[in-house]
């Protein structure tokens, strides 16, 4: 690739060079402009090679036309249309960096609500296993009741069979755990 593009460089070189020559021998009134478009290059070819740069000059003050633009002024133009490419490409930037902005505050929202639901879901997961103990401590307690006043009737019974054995009075109150 590296010798493709010395390769073109050099074609590129030889047109510009022979486009001045042929300029010169006719006499004709050159700019960076109309030399790049004349040898089918970009003025940027032209000002990154000095010395066609250089040769341009000097055919320029060889041949002198009224209507051409000297070369500081043909730089001038090309510095007003890059300073006006520039402000367009930062007001480019700048609306995409806003659309930017936007798209990545949405994506972090997404990104919350998603984790939202997520924690909502882990919760409900949570709150139905909570849920599912409790009805099991629940049963326990009910079945612990029914024990409780099981044993309960079994000590009433064990108290009337004492009282009556012992020949005590039968004025004791008995005792049960309510409810709750």
């Amino acid at each position: 690739m590296a010798q493709a593009r010395a390769e073109a460089s050099a074609r590129k070189h030889r047109d510009v060079a022979a486009t001045l020559h042929a300029a010169a021998a006719h006499g004709q009134a050159l700019t960076v402009s109309t030399l790049a478009a004349a040898a089918g290059v970009s003025r940027q070819f032209l000002y990154s090679r000095p010395d066609l740069m250089d040769g341009l000059r000097r055919h320029q003050e060889r041949n002198p036309a009224a209507g051409d633009r000297p070369l500081h002024a043909a730089r001038a133009a090309d510095l007003v249309n890059a300073q006006n490419t520039i402000k367009r490409l930062k007001g480019e930037a700048r609306e995409l960096n806003r659309k930017l902005d936007a798209g990545l505050a949405a994506q972090l929202e997404l990104r919350d609500e998603k984790r939202l639901r997520e924690l909502y879901e882990h919760r409900g997961h949570e709150i139905e296993r909570l849920l599912a103990q409790n009805a099991d401590l629940l049963r326990t307690v009910s079945q612990l009741r029914e024990q409780v006043r099981s044993l309960e009737d079994d000590l009433a019974v064990e108290r009337t069979a004492i009282r009556e054995l012992t020949g005590q009075p039968a004025n004791v109150t008995s005792i049960r755990f309510s409810d709750r």
